[in-house]
């Protein structure tokens, strides 16, 4: 019989020249959050626990995505371009190789949200966050739609998002 390893907060904190600021952010934002899935698996399974996750984060990011359009004032694709931009100087993780008003390209070269589940030991909640962008984006603007072929989370060398304004809108 194998028992399940399972991490405690003690087992993620590494010296800040092991870890950079985004990572850490990231492994402190998702502790309690990966704590309580590792509860609702070995409490349901896997089968009826991971839907049930995917809704939570869905609602969370759809959450961020309105709160985001508020801040910026404006939801339209040219704010999200120029917060990505804002976002590729101060984090250095994406690139945005298109802006314009009807259609956004972005790379990200490096997910810390997907390292740091690897780290915190439940690795396949990052997909599930990946898939919530659709929601983040109908959130944001239901005119907006994102087409993506690859993530990090599932092995991809980047992520690759296009997010276009909708015809006829």
């Amino acid at each position: 019989m194998t028992s399940e390893i399972r991490h405690s907060p003690s087992d993620i904190r590494y010296p800040p020249s092991c870890v950079d600021p985004l990572l850490q952010a990231r492994l402190e934002r998702n502790e309690l959050a990966v704590a309580f899935a590792q509860e609702l698996i070995a409490e349901l399974g896997r089968v009826r626990a991971i839907p049930i996750l995917a809704r939570a984060i869905n609602r969370m990011q759809s959450e961020a995505a309105r709160a985001l359009a508020g801040q910026l004032g404006d939801n339209s694709l040219a704010a999200l371009g120029e917060y990505f931009r804002r976002r590729a100087r101060e984090q250095g993780i994406l690139e945005v190789l298109e802006a314009s008003e009807q259609r956004l390209t972005i790379r990200i070269l490096r997910c810390p949200s997907t390292e740091a589940f690897r780290r915190l030991g439940l690795d396949e909640i990052a997909p599930l966050f990946c898939a919530s962008d659709h929601a983040f984006i109908r959130a944001f603007n239901p005119q907006i739609r994102l087409s993506r072929t690859q993530t990090i989370a599932r092995g991809g060398a980047c992520c690759d998002h296009v997010w276009e304004e909708e015809e006829g809108t």
